[in-house]
């Protein structure tokens, strides 16, 4: 399998230039922070910044700075006086205490390609990605599985979850022998935790964003190995409602299983 097909799975992501469009107003009012690819992609591009959608641009060889607090608001950073490993258990115990999460979803490629959707999460282990028109990519995680189901070309391939870094919002639970928390970021009302496996098989790293102190997921961050970057932004999101098992039904198969 391809380099540049490899790095498009596992972020779970269409870099559909052709498909740009302009940054919904709900995303576009947060600011969003990424990291310069252009040592590695001359040609990469990203929504204009502006006051009302402050872009922050650092090197790639750099973290990602994933903490994004409204510009107009300061304070103290949350949960100021306890420890990274406290914050890091507030995150733990409330992913695990997630059954269920939908909302709608707004993608940044790392060429600045825009892509929205429909999200839906059941845990342990289920995922599906509905992308609007006129990106033809349907997701599903199901069963340790990906499917990646394209309208366009009529076909559907499959890779395991273990090779995205999205296999940490999906397991029962997070396994701190084998993952590693790479940084702890903190805002006025939010809180960046960065994960990387400390084995080979996952591809990349997984930066999540959530609310502080409430803890819940509003954006999250995937650097690949290349170290491209793909930014996703929920908004409307809902926790704890039912979710048909047809939602999570793996497409009709007919392409290829990518193990390698």
């Amino acid at each position: 399998m391809s380099i540049a097909m490899l790095s498009a799975i596992s972020l779970i992501c269409i870099d559909a230039a052709a498909a740009a469009r302009p940054l919904p107003t709900s995303a576009a009012a947060t600011p969003i922070v990424v990291a310069v690819q252009a040592a590695t992609d001359p040609q990469l591009t990203t929504p204009p910044a502006d006051e009302s959608n402050p872009v922050i641009l650092a090197p790639a060889s750099e973290p990602v700075l994933a903490v994004a607090a409204e510009a107009d608001e300061s304070g103290p950073l949350a949960f100021e006086g306890e420890s990274d490993t406290a914050v890091v258990q507030h995150f733990v115990d409330y992913l695990e205490q997630t059954t269920t999460l939908t909302g709608d979803f707004t993608q940044i490629a790392p060429s600045g390609a825009i892509s929205t959707g429909r999200l839906y999460l059941r845990r342990p282990g289920f995922l599906r990605f509905e992308y609007d028109p006129p990106t033809p990519l349907l997701i599903v995680a199901n069963g340790g599985l990906v499917y990646v189901y394209d309208d366009a070309l009529e076909t559907t391939d499959s890779y395991p979850l273990n090779k995205t870094p999205l296999k940490f919002l999906l397991s029962r639970k997070l396994d701190f022998d084998e993952t590693s928390v790479v940084g702890v970021e903190r805002g006025v009302n939010n809180v960046a935790i960065t994960l990387a496996s400390k084995k080979d098989d996952t591809e990349g790293e997984l930066t999540v964003i959530v609310k502080a102190p409430e803890m819940t997921i509003i954006r999250w961050i995937v650097r690949d190995l290349q170290n491209g970057i793909t930014v996703v932004t929920l908004d409307n999101v809902a926790a704890g409602e039912r979710l048909a098992n047809r939602l999570f039904r793996p497409p009709d198969a007919g392409g290829a299983f990518l193990k390698n």
